[in-house]
This record gives C-alpha cells, structure tokens and sequence, in this order.
C-alpha cells in the first residue's frame, strides 16, 4: 500500500532551483560556519572591549600622574623655596605616593620596554637623585619617559579600537552567511510551498 504523499513533497514537484541535496549541504556548511565565526566574534569582542577599558584606565593613570611628577619636579628641585614646613610634606606625599603607584604599574604591565621606561619615571625617587642632578635638569629624564609611555599606550588603545572595528566586521559576515543559507534552501522551498497550499499553478 502506497503512502501519501505530503503537501511539501507535492509542492515541490515544480521546484527548479538548486537540487535539494545540494542545497542542503550548502545551507547546513554556512551555518555552521556562522556558527563558528559567531564564537569567534565574541571572543574577539570581549578581548577588545577589555583592551578598550584597560587601555582607558592606564592611560587617565598616566595622565594624573605625570601632572603629580610635574608638581613634585617644580618642588623637590634644588634651591626650591619651600617657605612652610607643610610644602616639605606635601612634595613628599606626593614623591611617596608616586612611588608606590608607580611601582604597582611597573609589576603590572607586560611589555620590557614599558618596564623599563617605568624604571626610568622611579630612578627620580632614588635617595641622592635631587642632590646628583642640576637643579633645572631634575625629573627630566622621567617626564620624557613618562611621555613615551603615554604615547606607547595610546597606540595600544588605537590597536584594541581597531581589533574591535574587525570584530563588527565579522558580525557582517556571520549575518551574510546565515543569509546565504536562508536564500538558498529555505526561501525558495518555503516560497514553493506557499504558493501550493494558495492553489497558485507551477509558472505563474
């Protein structure tokens, strides 16, 4: 006894696209493409977004505290007139906290180079510095460094907002291959169905 035949099969009896098979394959290999560029989209969203934030939080650091070592520089310089005991406290406030900031910043970050330069900002702090170096020339070497590291930190925060820009590429792709499996098995298909179950003739 032979089995009826269901309304799709019957509708797609006029089907003249791609071969169902075909097409198949086609939709299941681009979705599961899109699937994994999806996780890959927000891997990659996440580790920019982070980047982003770190970036933003190191550098508004590296602001605050090269206005703190020009202050410090301005009042630990030989020959300062330093008129009451408080400004004595105050740069040296100022000199400790840069200290311990600036060290927890050291052991933070990865690159040699922003160690070193660093290095550079703390070698100002050593016992003897203001005594060992002009009056004029004291905290020059570490607001130089101090500088470079800003700027070294800036490109990085470009390259994270450029890693992101990439990721809202692959957004667009996983959107166009989830549109590459739609247009090629499930329109046609479902538009051939409809167009049976209305009672529309093949070819017209």
């Amino acid at each position: 006894m032979t089995q009826p035949r269901s309304s799709l099969a019957i509708a797609l009896q006029d089907y003249k696209g791609i071969r169902p098979g075909i097409a198949l394959t086609i939709a299941a290999m681009a979705l599961i493409a899109a699937i994994a560029v999806g996780f890959a989209h927000i891997f990659m969203l996440g580790r920019s977004g982070e980047a982003i934030e770190d970036g933003q939080r190191t550098v508004r650091m590296l602001h605050s505290y090269n206005a703190a070592l020009e202050v410090w520089r301005q009042m630990a310089a030989p020959g300062a007139e330093l008129q009451f005991p408080e400004q004595a406290q105050l740069r040296d406030s100022i000199a400790y906290s840069l200290q311990l900031q600036l060290t927890a910043l050291q052991d933070e970050v990865t690159d040699p180079i922003d160690k070193d330069l660093v290095g550079d900002v703390l070698a100002d702090f050593t016992p003897g510095a203001e005594e060992s170096t002009a009056g004029s020339e004291l905290g020059l070497r570490g607001r130089e460094a101090m500088i470079v590291l800003t700027a070294r930190q800036d490109s990085a925060l470009f390259r994270a907002a450029a890693r992101y820009q990439q990721s809202q590429f692959i957004a667009a792709l996983v959107i166009g291959l989830a549109v590459v499996a739609a247009g090629i098995l499930i329109i046609p298909m479902s538009w051939m169905y409809v167009r049976y179950k209305r009672g529309i003739p093949p070819g017209m």
